[in-house]
């Protein structure tokens, strides 16, 4: 922003558009101390400039509230963090000339892209209207999209019967912000109704385990979805007090303004009437923003439910297949409880109960056989006992 007649080097000089009765654009570069829409006939001026770099410079900061009547807690840190407010004062003009007004607001949009791509919108905007032959808007840090945004709604014919009513600027600009809304919530809408359809095709899937825990869902991109969520409608809940405030401040303008002509009451009205409407717009599109963080937060939880659901029965299965293992397991140990003693009391006795005659050509069973039997057939019992009774403690 440029003050002294040569412009300060740092900030810079604004770009300034001129629209005057005749519908003429004229764009050019000057400092706002040497801007005079006094001789101009019902000019309308709409300044771009750098805020970022006035705030750093007192002298430029100082000018601009000179000028415009720029309060000391615009600059500060609160409120170039806020996420939107509107604010108004009269300026006071002497004699028997009605105020003028001065108004500040400011709107932050967030419109996604994608998980990781998503981009802020910011307006913050001023207005100084001193009557309707001289009205200033100055928009702060707007990016391309947003000057061809603001240019083609402020800077056409239309505008000239509706400057009467120093709020005309504020109907105008909140269409823009409407549509900006509208998409950054159906865009969000989108990606959440993409993940809707991706849950609904797993879930009626016949696939694997293996090809199931492949296809788990992306919990990354579900929380970074949720946090543009709670961005959006937090936003869409600001604009709404934002408008609320710019209501407010234009019926106390209409109660205020002693022109009693009914070409200003009707444009008046009709500037409320907008406003009004715009107050509606913007709670169904918050009532859409809070529904859609909803749907993601369904689908999160679903997610969750589905993926533990999944595990479950994947724990089942294999406790079944530990189960048939560990029956498996039991019967070899039955086995072995059944030859394993027998073996063992014949090991011990190192003795052989059979014998084979070449001669006779037939076996001899010795007469102590009975002493096999009478020790192994007990040393089973009792460690097929035992076993069993480990098994079931």
């Amino acid at each position: 922003m440029a003050v002294p007649s040569e412009g300060c080097e740092e900030c810079g000089l604004p770009e300034i558009w001129l629209c005057g009765r005749d519908g003429i654009r004229h764009q050019f570069q000057q400092p706002l101390s040497a801007l005079n829409l006094d001789q101009r006939d019902e000019c309308f001026a709409l300044v771009f400039a750098r805020a970022n770099t006035i705030t750093e410079c007192k002298s430029c900061r100082a000018e601009l509230a000179r000028l415009f009547s720029v309060p000391t807690f615009w600059w500060t840190q609160y409120c170039k963090r806020a996420n939107g407010y509107f604010g108004s004062q009269e300026i006071v003009l002497g004699g028997d000339s009605p105020p003028g007004i001065t108004t500040w607001a400011r709107f932050l949009i967030k419109l996604v892209q994608g998980g990781d791509d998503y981009t802020w919108i910011k307006l913050n905007i001023m207005t100084h209207s001193v009557s309707a032959k001289n009205q200033i808007m100055m928009v702060f840090d707007a990016t391309e999209s947003t000057r061809e945004r603001l240019l083609a709604s402020l800077m056409d014919d239309g505008r000239n019967e509706e400057m009467t009513d120093l709020f005309w600027i504020y109907h105008r600009i909140l269409n823009d912000v409407m549509d900006l809304h509208d998409q950054s919530i159906w865009g969000l809408r989108t990606h959440v109704r993409t993940v809707e359809r991706s849950s609904s095709e797993r879930s009626l899937s016949d696939k694997s385990s293996a090809e199931s825990t492949a296809d788990r869902p992306n919990y990354r991109k579900l929380h970074d979805l949720a946090r543009h969520a709670i961005h959006i409608a937090e936003t869409t809940a600001t604009t709404i007090n934002t408008i609320h405030g710019i209501v407010a401040a234009h019926g106390e303008y209409m109660k205020a303004s002693t022109d009693t002509s009914d070409s200003f009451q009707s444009i008046a009205r009709r500037v409320q009437n907008r406003l009004l409407l715009y107050s509606q717009v913007a709670l169904g599109l918050q009532n859409r923003a809070v529904a859609t963080k909803d749907r993601l937060h369904n689908e999160i939880q679903l997610s969750f439910n589905m993926v533990t659901q999944n595990d479950a029965a994947t724990t089942i299965d294999i406790g079944l297949i530990a189960k048939e293992d560990s029956t498996v397991m039991r019967k070899i140990a039955y086995l072995t409880m059944v030859f394993l003693p027998a073996t063992f009391v014949s090991a011990i006795f190192s003795t052989s109960f059979f014998n084979f005659n070449p001669e006779l050509e037939r076996w001899r069973v010795s007469e102590m056989f009975w002493v096999y039997w009478a020790c192994s057939a007990p040393v089973t019992l009792v460690a097929i006992a035992s076993f069993r009774f480990w098994g079931r403690a």
